[in-house]
């Protein structure tokens, strides 16, 4: 999670070289720390194969905590 975009914070992936003792494993190989964790809460992660660029699609985010889980497309909120 990162601060920006106008809901307040974005998402992205990264890779990493080992799990630390504070991350969860959600999936087979899919860790998240506790920050971020608490804000996918609700959320769905998709792998989207459809167009030329395949990508991850993060739905519902923000959701358990009070929000829309959409994104206005300002560009800015890692959509």
């Amino acid at each position: 999670m990162a601060g920006t975009g106008c809901s307040g914070m974005a998402h992205n992936l990264t890779f990493a070289d080992e799990k630390l003792e504070r991350d969860t494993e959600i999936a087979p190989y899919l860790l998240i720390d506790p920050v971020a964790y608490q804000f996918m809460d609700g959320a769905t992660i998709d792998y989207d194969t459809s167009g030329m660029s395949p990508t991850f699609v993060f739905s519902d985010v923000f959701k358990g905590q009070g929000g829309t889980g959409m994104c206005g497309g300002c560009g800015g909120a890692g959509h």
